[in-house]
This record gives C-alpha cells, sequence and structure tokens, in this order.
C-alpha cells in the first residue's frame, strides 16, 4: 500500500489512542470522589500523606472544596495501610444550629482575644465545685452564655513572678481606701470596701496559681461577684442620695474610666494585656469609691 494510502489509517490510530487516553484520565479523576488506596508503610506516599492531601485539595479541577485524608491502622493485609479520601459538603445541620445559638446568646461581648471563645462554656459547675452555691453559679452560667464564669488565663504570670506579685499588690487599694473610710465614721461602706479587696485578692491568687479551666478559681470568681456587686450597689445609692448633680465631678470622671479599664479586660482577656487594664480597674474602682465615701461623710457631718 502506498504512503498515501496508509496516512489516514495512521491518523484515525492516533485520534482513538489519544481518545482512550484522555477518556481514562477522567474515569480515574472521577474516582477520588469515592476512592480507597492501599499504600504500603514504605512508600513514600504514607510517609508525605498530609503533602499529598494538600497537594490534592489544591487541584479544584480535580476534588471540589474540602478533601479530608483518614490514614487506617495497619491491619492484617500485609501491613498495608488504606489511605480514604472522603468529601464534606455540608455541616451537620444540628451542629449548626447549636453554633448559631451560642453566637446570638454570647453577640453583646465585647470582640477579641476572649478566653471565652478560645476555651468554651464551663464544663465543670457541680454540686463538687460549688456546693451550696450551685444554683446561684448555674444561674449566673445560664443567663450569660456561659462567659459569666469564664476568667482570663494569666500564664506565664504566678503568684511568684514579679509581675503576678504587682498585680495582687493592687488590691491594697481597696484596703487603704476601706481603712480610710472606716476611721472616719462610715464602716459599713469602708468594711465592704475591705472585704471586696480580700476576695478579690483571693480570686487573683487562685487565677495566678492554677491557670485555666479550675473550678477553684470559678468558685472565688462567684464569691468576688458578691462582694464587689454590694460594694458598687452601696456607692450608687450614696450617690442616688446626694443627687447626681451634686456629687463632684472628679468622682465621676474616675468612674468612667474605671468602667473603661474594666471593658478593656473583657477585650484582651488573656495574660499581661488583662494584668495591666484590671490592674487599672482595681486602682481607679479603689479611688472611686475612696471619692464617693469621703463626698458621703462630708454631707453627713455638714
Amino acid at each position: 500500500m502506498s504512503k498515501s494510502g496508509r496516512r489516514p489509517h495512521v491518523i484515525l490510530f492516533l485520534a482513538f489512542a489519544l481518545y482512550r487516553s484522555e477518556v481514562a484520565h477522567a474515569l480515574q479523576c472521577s474516582k477520588y470522589r469515592h476512592a480507597s488506596f492501599v499504600v504500603p508503610p514504605t512508600s513514600s506516599l504514607t510517609r508525605s500523606a498530609p503533602a499529598v492531601s494538600k497537594r490534592v485539595t489544591s487541584s479544584h479541577s480535580v476534588v471540589p472544596r474540602r478533601l479530608q485524608l483518614q490514614s487506617g491502622r495497619r491491619g492484617r493485609n500485609n501491613g498495608r495501610i488504606p489511605l480514604h479520601f472522603s468529601l464534606k459538603h455540608d455541616e451537620d445541620p444540628e451542629i449548626s444550629s447549636a453554633k448559631n445559638d451560642d453566637d446570638e446568646r454570647t453577640s453583646w461581648l465585647p470582640s477579641g482575644d476572649s478566653s471565652f471563645a478560645k476555651y468554651g462554656r464551663p464544663k465543670d459547675i457541680t454540686s463538687d465545685s460549688f456546693g451550696p452555691l450551685l444554683p446561684i453559679a448555674e444561674a449566673v452560667d445560664e443567663a450569660t452564655g456561659g462567659w459569666g464564669l469564664s476568667y482570663a488565663d494569666l500564664h506565664p504570670a504566678t503568684p511568684r513572678t514579679t509581675v503576678g506579685q504587682a498585680f495582687l499588690a493592687t488590691n491594697f487599694f481597696y484596703a487603704a481606701a476601706g481603712l480610710w473610710l472606716g476611721w472616719n465614721g462610715d464602716w459599713f461602706f469602708g468594711g465592704l470596701t475591705e472585704i471586696a479587696g480580700i476576695v478579690s485578692f483571693i480570686y487573683h491568687y487562685t487565677q495566678l496559681e492554677f491557670g485555666k479551666n479550675r473550678s477553684e478559681v470559678r468558685l472565688a470568681l462567684l464569691i468576688d461577684y458578691f462582694c464587689a456587686g454590694s460594694t458598687l450597689l452601696t456607692g450608687g445609692v450614696y450617690m442616688l442620695q446626694a443627687g447626681i448633680t451634686s456629687v463632684p465631678i472628679e468622682s465621676l470622671v474616675s468612674a468612667a474610666v474605671a468602667v473603661a479599664c474594666l471593658s478593656l479586660c473583657w477585650v484582651w482577656e488573656f495574660g499581661y494585656p488583662y494584668i495591666f487594664w484590671h490592674s487599672l480597674w482595681h486602682i481607679t474602682s479603689a479611688y472611686t469609691g475612696y471619692l464617693i465615701g469621703q463626698d458621703h461623710l462630708s454631707k453627713i457631718a455638714g
């Protein structure tokens, strides 16, 4: 047969071979969706499985969206390790619903590096941890969506580090303010301020000593809420009795600065930033209590 007669056959043969190659490639790619690959332990693929997963997931033409690499245990099949590739397009609707509920209940919280966002809702609110205070602890936890009894992880500070000791020392401003108020005749407000300082010291000591996610710290925090709340409530009553317009401007400015510092503690609720802002909260809130108590005493004496 002449060359011109063989040329169409050659062209048809090459076209058919190319077609079979493309079809085989397409079928191989489609099998990635439900394929199981068995790879010997000595294969280079098992030693670089994460890298293989990364290369496969980055190929959008082969594998859509998210691909999970699940490595099986070494079994009876001659020590071979099956590598299963499976796709997950949609998240479990129940999990999504629970996450949305938690997001809605805590959407009012300041944004930032929150310990609550990092470690989640407390799971150690039990009768063994809180005793007779358990109903109150559960009520606080439920009302705040778990945020109320979470607290900052102050690592690397401890009660034995300079920073930790300086932080604990700021509670003595409450002792000084309470002692002055009591010495000048207001033993009730002065005594509440003293107790608030002592409980605050205990709470922050346990916070520094035990670290994150400890029931002992949550119990101290709950008691701190009682003592600090009683002191703040008494100071508010004093301001209402005097009339807001007659309260010294210095007291109002100091109170505003104290609230701002406390709010920033919730934004940067970790380590040294928390220690810095919460130390300022101790100082400014103690000073505010001193100013309000002093104004109350002057009006009684007058």
